[in-house]
This record gives C-alpha cells, structure tokens and sequence, in this order.
C-alpha cells in the first residue's frame, strides 16, 4: 500500500473517509475539493443534513481517528429503532439485545466532513487540493489533467464526488435508476420535554414519518410525502408548523420549528463501479437509495472499507474487479430491499398491510430479531 498513489475526486463524507483510511495505510493520497469544509466558526445549531451512521461504521471513523477531533455536541448515540405499520403494530430493536451500548450515532454531516478533514491535515501523505478541479483524464497513462494543465498521475482513481460524478461522466459511466416522486422534508425542532435516545419511523400511504434525536430537547423531524405536497408546505411557514404539529405532537409533545428544508427522492445505480482497471466509484457516485432506513453514508463507508481490504491484498486491478463484485451485489440487495419495504409498507392493499404486519410479527422471534439487530450495527471487527 506505501507504493501506492491514490486520486480522490471529492472530499464530501465518503471522499475524506477514504483519504484519511487510505493515508492511514501508508498511500500516497491526493484529495480534491473545490468546496473544503470550514475548520473554523462552527456554530452550535445542529445542521439539517444529518446521517445516521450504524455502530461498526462508527467504530472504524473512531479508529481513523474522528473521535478525538470531532464536535461531540454534533453526535448522538441512539439505542433503539422502532418501526410502526400503519395497522400500529410496532417493533422496536434495542442495542441491549445483542449486548452493545448502542446501534450507532446521529452526526451532522458537516461536523464528520469537518472532523476528517481536521484528521487529513496531520498527514504529511496527503496532499488536500481546493484551488484546481480534474478536467480530463487518461487512463492509458494514468493520469488527470488540472484546471490549469497541470496533470496528476496515479494507481487508482476514486469518484467520490456523489450522484452527479465527474469521475463517472469521464469514464462514461451509465446508471438504471427513477424518481419517486416524492421529497424527503426534514425539520430540526426543539422540544418542551425529553427527546429518548430512540430514533423511530410510522409508514403510511403517502410514506413513512420519523424522527432522529439530537440531543436531550431536540430532533430532527422527517416526512416522506408527494413532491408537490412538500413543496407547497415549505412555502408557507404557517402551514408547515401546523402540518408538523398534527403529525408530531401526539407523539413527542409540543415543540417548536427551528428550521426545515427538503430534497428529492431518486434511485440510481452504475452498472458499472470499476472501469479500466484503475477507476473505482464509491458512495453516492455509484449507488443513491431510498433514504427511508438511513443506509446511504453507511453503504458509502461499507465501499471504502471493501476496497481498502481488497487494494490491501491483491494488484489494483483484480482488487477493484474483487471490489465490484462484492459491492454492487451488497448495494442491490439493500436497493431492493428498500424498495420492497417502501411500496409494500405504505400500501393500501389488505393483503399487502397483512403481510406488513405479519412480516413484523416474524422478526419478534428472537433467533431472526438477534439477526436483524446485527444487520443494523454492521460488521463488528
């Protein structure tokens, strides 16, 4: 690995993750960003783009180092999961099953971004670019050319610079994915009492409705609704506190908005994540799901760690071929099982919401409950 030259397009979650995993096994890493996280003037509000981010994931950010940097007012631990049909059946997953203090945390992603970056900075085999972009790019070489002409060769080339890659359009990447139709609209809230450390989640026709905790008196409240639906509730305020209210209240009583926003929903996958032996795609550039389940930023870091194990062990190429293989297969299947879950759950169908419940009713027997658990938190190593 101490021979290698790695290029990363894109220094979102995914992108630093992999600079700082990869410079920690001795490569030779170069990180470009044209939009680099402020290290500075963090302020205390929560930011609306939060990721859940499941125990083993979280425990290999901490061993990259993301702990001791990272602003811990920025971090929640959460120990249950509750999911409700719309018949009310409920189920909830609790750490304390599978003897773990907890399923994972609740991070604003700007604080991880900041805290990796902060990470990056202490290694003297990284080289952190924010002044040039990659324009072109040679495989046969092995090389990019900058903004300004310069060119950067390297062993590998990663696109980690999400669903509108550059790295993907350069390698003609093609993708098989749709809309849904429907925007995610989230609300960060502060709350008169309590808020558990239990993130929860109620389907219904139009979609499902959750809420992540952020700390003991706020959470960020989430609604999965028609595109226009949400787009008319976001334009005026009134109604939006209103709408929240009756779908919220009854549950966590009475709170108050601080802020909100939405974003829309679409299912892309690259039909290829490796191209010319020397190209590798990761995260969002090769995979956008459902975000019902919180699985995006977790698939991302399940890509790096695959292909970090595989470069570790093999040639670049056969490493990558060995990287797609397991990856995309892992992804689909967490695609579709999305997808399975968001249209059978939110159907009106009695025999579609028997089944719901029925299925619900399955994962209470302990032996398929203690394997579910252990597919929320991840591989432990």
């Amino acid at each position: 690995m101490r021979d290698l030259t790695v290029v990363i397009n894109g220094g979102g979650m995914v992108g630093a993750a992999s600079a700082l995993a990869f410079a920690k096994a001795g490569a030779y890493v170069k990180l470009f960003e044209s939009h680099p996280p402020k290290l500075e003037g963090q302020t205390n509000d929560w930011d609306l783009r939060i990721s859940s981010v499941n125990l083993a994931n979280w425990q290999w950010l901490r061993s990259l180092g993301v702990n001791e940097v990272i602003a811990h007012s920025k971090v929640r631990d959460y120990q249950r999961l509750t999911v409700t049909t719309q018949s009310g059946k409920s189920l909830t997953f609790d750490a304390s099953e599978v003897d773990q203090a907890s399923l994972g945390v609740m991070v604003e992603n700007n604080a991880l971004q900041t805290a990796l970056w902060q990470c990056l900075r202490d290694y003297e085999n990284v080289e952190l670019v924010t002044e040039q972009r990659i324009n072109s790019l040679n495989t046969h070489d092995r090389t990019v050319e900058l903004t300004h002409g310069e060119r950067c060769s390297f062993d590998v080339l990663l696109g980690c610079d999400g669903a509108n890659s550059i790295i993907a359009q350069l390698t003609h990447t093609a993708y098989r994915g749709w809309d849904y139709d429907q925007r995610c609209l989230l609300a960060n809230v502060e709350l008169e009492q309590p808020v558990a450390s239990e993130t929860w989640e109620v389907f219904r026709p139009q979609g499902p409705y959750a809420l992540l905790p952020l700390s003991n008196n706020k959470a960020c409240l989430i609604d999965y609704d028609k595109r226009a639906d949400i787009r008319s509730l976001q334009h005026d305020k009134a109604a939006l506190q209103t709408h929240l209210t009756q779908l919220f209240e009854p549950h966590i009583g009475p709170f108050q908005l601080i802020k909100a926003a939405s974003f829309p929903l679409q299912r892309k996958h690259a039909l290829t994540y490796c191209s010319y032996g020397c190209v590798a795609l990761l995260g969002d550039s090769a995979h956008s799901i459902h975000p019902m389940a919180g699985q995006g930023v977790n698939l991302g870091f399940a890509d790096i760690r695959c292909l970090l194990n595989e470069l570790s062990n093999k040639p670049v190429t056969p490493a990558l071929n060995a990287y797609e293989k397991q990856r995309k297969f892992e992804n689909a299947k967490m695609m579709r099982l999305m997808d399975a879950l968001q249209i059978s759950w939110r159907s009106s169908n009695p025999i579609a919401r028997l089944l719901a419940d029925a299925s619900l009713s399955a994962a209470r027997a302990p032996i398929l409950k203690h394997f579910l658990i252990k597919q929320a938190i991840g591989e432990i190593e």
